[in-house]
C-alpha cells in the first residue's frame, strides 16, 4: 500500500490544477545519496499550530552529551565516513569530494564547508531541483540520514561554500518542545511538517514556506494546504483535521486514493523524517470537517 501511494502521488504530481486547468512537474524528493569510491479556502491558520513556523530553539534530549565544538564536529564526520564505507571525504564522488573543512557554530549545529569551485548541479544529475539551496540542502539530509538516528542531539547540518555566496541547511526543525505537553508536542509535528514542505517545495513555489497559506496558493488542490488544526490525544497520536475546499474531488482526491490517505501516510513521513526516535509520531488520523472521511497512518507501515 505504501509504495502504491508513493509512486501514484508521484504520477499525479505531473498534473496540477488551479483554478483552470495547468500542467506542472514537482520536484523529486529523492536525495541523490553520495556515491562513495573502494576508498475558497479557510483562512485561518492551524490551531494550535502557530501562523508562521517560529524560531526554531536548540533543544538536546540527549542532556548529556556534548554536542558542540570542533571534538564533536570531528565525531559526527567520522561518524558518516564509517557509515558510507570510506576513509576520506575525497572519496565521495560528486559534490561532496568539495568538502574542505567542517565545524559546529553552536550545540546540535553542523557546518560543512566545499570549495568554491563548487557550482550546482556540476554532475548533471540534480536537474530536477531550483538550485544551489535545494542541492545543497538535500546533501545535508542525506548526511542527516546517515547519522541521526544515532545522533539525538542533532539539530542541523549546512553545506555551504566557504566564500558563502551558497548554502542550504538541512533541520530537525525542533521547537523546545516539552513532549509531556500534548499541546506543543502536536504543535512540534505540524512544524516540523511544515519546514519539511518547505523543504520540498521551496524553489517551486518561489516562496519560502512559513504559512500555511503560502503553500495553499502554490498548489490550490493539494489536500495537505487546508491543515485546520492539529492535536495530540495521546503520547505518540497525531490528529490532523482538514477544511472543506476545492481539493475534495481533485487532482489528489481520488477513488484510488483519497486526499485523506494522501495526507495521512505523506505527514508520518516529512514528521518522522526529522523527529528523532521517541519524538516521532506513531499514529497519524487525518478527518476532514463536517464529513465522516477519515484515514489513520501508522509508523509501523511508514517507516523507511
Amino acid at each position: 500500500m505504501r509504495l502504491r501511494l508513493v509512486f501514484t502521488a508521484a504520477l499525479a504530481a505531473l498534473a496540477l490544477t488551479g483554478c483552470s486547468v495547468q500542467t506542472a512537474t514537482i520536484p523529486s524528493e529523492s536525495p541523490s545519496v553520495p556515491p562513495a569510491t573502494a576508498d475558497p479556502a479557510p483562512s485561518l491558520s492551524p490551531s494550535p499550530a502557530a501562523a508562521e513556523v517560529p524560531t526554531v530553539q536548540s533543544y538536546d534530549p540527549a542532556r548529556g552529551i556534548d554536542s558542540s565544538g570542533q571534538a564533536w564536529a570531528d565525531e559526527k564526520i567520522q561518524a558518516w565516513l564509517d557509515n558510507s564505507g570510506i576513509k576520506s571525504v575525497k572519496g565521495f564522488l560528486g559534490a561532496y569530494k568539495l568538502i574542505n573543512s567542517w565545524d559546529s557554530p553552536k550545540p546540535g549545529h553542523l557546518s560543512i564547508h566545499l570549495d568554491d569551485s563548487y557550482r550546482f548541479n556540476q554532475d548533471g544529475s540534480s536537474d530536477h531541483l531550483g538550485g544551489p539551496t535545494d542541492e545543497l540542502r538535500i546533501m545535508g539530509r542525506v548526511m542527516f540520514e546517515s547519522i541521526g538516528k544515532k545522533s539525538p542531539e542533532l539539530e542541523s547540518v549546512t553545506f555551504a561554500t566557504e566564500n558563502k555566496q551558497h548554502s542550504g541547511t538541512y533541520s530537525r526543525a525542533r521547537t523546545g518542545a516539552d513532549p509531556a505537553d500534548r499541546e506543543a508536542w502536536a504543535e512540534e509535528k505540524y512544524v516540523q511538517w511544515l519546514d519539511g514542505m518547505n523543504d520540498t517545495y521551496e524553489s517551486f513555489c518561489s516562496a519560502s514556506i512559513k504559512k500555511i497559506e503560502t503553500y495553499r496558493d502554490c498548489i490550490p488542490t493539494d489536500p495537505h494546504a487546508y491543515i485546520d488544526s492539529v492535536s495530540s490525544p495521546a503520547v505518540g497520536e497525531l490528529v490532523v483535521t482538514l477544511a472543506p475546499g476545492i481539493w475534495q474531488g481533485n487532482t489528489y482526491d481520488t477513488d484510488s486514493i483519497p486526499g485523506v490517505d494522501f495526507v495521512s501516510g505523506n505527514m508520518m513521513l516529512k514528521i518522522n523524517r526529522k523527529a528523532h526516535g521517541p519524538e516521532q509520531v506513531e499514529t497519524l488520523t487525518v478527518n476532514v470537517q463536517g464529513t465522516k472521511e477519515t484515514s489513520t497512518a501508522h509508523k509501523s507501515d511508514w517507516s523507511q
